[in-house]
């Protein structure tokens, strides 16, 4: 396996261990435009003849998954800067204006060395570095760029235990 499909493995396992621990449900799209996985909350509600009946919310938010490694990144205080394909971009900024459910880039940062990438003992297993989540700003514009384009990402958007909760929160107030 090449060292990128394992990045984008370890960085879809991360995603589904982090919605699946909070309620939520991943789903692939059978074809992929630009999305990776459809994030579902799954919620509960009591029928009359009583119960509880589990269903999935009808509000949802795609997500786009990057995997790279820590060297190419720029770490700043606040901030972490990452070169983002223009196609990739361009989705993002698109979504904000015309979409329907809200696009989010997840960016999975792996150490430079795949050899500490993964750690299991007796206690835990460790997957090292960060995740971090980003949409392009109010008022962006789709890029003339051929290449690539520069993202800023803040470092508060580090997707934590809670991420997905907060996410759906947030576009779903």
């Amino acid at each position: 396996m090449t060292e990128q499909l394992i990045k984008e493995h370890l960085s879809n396992g991360f995603i589904g261990i982090l919605a699946a621990n909070k309620g939520f449900m991943i789903d692939k799209p059978s074809v992929d435009y630009g999305v990776d996985y459809q994030l579902k909350k799954t919620t509960t509600y009591t029928p009359p003849s009583g119960g509880t009946r589990y269903i999935q919310d009808s509000r949802y938010i795609d997500l786009q998954l990057k995997a790279t490694t820590e060297n190419s990144v720029i770490y700043e205080p606040n901030l972490i800067k990452y070169d983002l394909e223009v196609k990739s971009y361009n989705d993002l900024v698109e979504r904000q204006i015309n979409g329907i459910a809200p696009l989010v880039l997840i960016l999975f940062v792996l150490p430079s060395n795949p050899q500490i990438w993964v750690e299991v003992d007796e206690d835990e297993i460790k997957l090292r570095r960060h995740a971090y989540w980003y949409v392009p700003p109010k008022g962006s514009v789709l890029t003339n760029n051929i290449h690539r384009v520069r993202i800023e990402i803040p470092k508060v958007n580090m997707l934590g235990i809670d991420c997905f909760s907060d996410l759906h929160q947030q576009f779903y107030p």
